[in-house]
């Protein structure tokens, strides 16, 4: 008997299919994982709106995960959009408990559209139980109180991150322009950078829940925090690259999550 590798999603709808759920449960199929999820919030939003957004009642946010922890035997948890501290206090139980393994953070705060999404305090809440915590420029800013706006800064907020709990923060750049996109890794051997080439594209809603996500499917397969990080960044980058010249709505379009790597 074969028990597929099983990822867990706990996140926000994207009814476009761009980011959140959609976009997590898409990389974890691209990357040979079975996906499971929990549904924090459902937002109506296209590629250039969000028009709605209707955080799921605790209490619902419970019974979905109980329901996947007392049955479904999950590898990795990749926690997205967290509407609520009432919400966040629920994920923490279980994480305190040590039954959300190999936790990847998404601090989801702000959408591409500057809509305000999720709460700086309970994110705050759940970083000394994530493994991998993957915060843009500005989550970063958000959750430390001060304007990350340069490579260097982006180091010195992934350690100050990393202070708070996290094995392992990285500060992503891709918001910050140039040729090449710029990532900030903080492990306990110190701060390291990723530079990739930059893929001009208008395709590029979800980048962060994707990549994310990523490192989820890799972690739930036993691989190691750093091989995971490089790996989801390789895949991110062909997943913009493959979805490049598609044209689906007027705004902000999604990857391709299923590229050929």
């Amino acid at each position: 008997m074969t028990t597929p590798y099983l990822a867990l999603t706990i996140a926000g709808s994207d009814s476009s299919g761009g980011a959140g759920i959609q976009a997590d449960l898409k990389t974890f199929a691209a990357l040979d994982c079975y996906g499971a999820s929990v549904i924090t919030a459902v937002t109506s939003q296209n590629t250039k709106v969000i028009t709605d957004v209707h955080p799921m009642p605790p209490t619902v946010v419970a019974a979905q995960l109980g329901a996947i922890l007392d049955d479904m035997p999950v590898a990795a948890v990749k926690v997205g959009m967290v509407a609520s501290g009432e919400i966040a206090a629920t994920i923490r139980a279980r994480a305190r408990n040590g039954e959300l393994p190999k936790m990847v953070l998404d601090p989801v705060l702000t959408a591409s559209t500057g809509r305000r999404l999720g709460v700086v305090s309970a994110i705050e809440r759940l970083l000394p139980y994530a493994t991998v915590v993957t915060p843009n420029i500005d989550e970063a800013s958000a959750l430390l109180g001060w304007q990350v706006s340069t490579p260097a800064d982006m180091a010195g907020a992934a350690a100050q991150l990393a202070s708070h709990g996290p094995a392992c923060v990285v500060v992503t750049g891709g918001d910050l322009g140039g040729p090449e996109v710029v990532d900030a890794v903080w492990t306990a051997n110190g701060a390291r950078f990723l530079r990739s080439p930059r893929v001009e594209t208008p395709n590029d809603h979800g980048t962060g829940c994707t990549f994310s996500a990523a490192i989820a499917a890799r972690l739930a397969h036993g691989y190691p925090v750093d091989d995971s990080i490089a790996y989801a960044n390789r895949y991110v980058r062909s997943a913009l690259l493959a979805a490049a010249e598609w044209r689906l709505g007027s705004g902000a379009g999604p990857l391709n999550h299923f590229p050929r790597l």
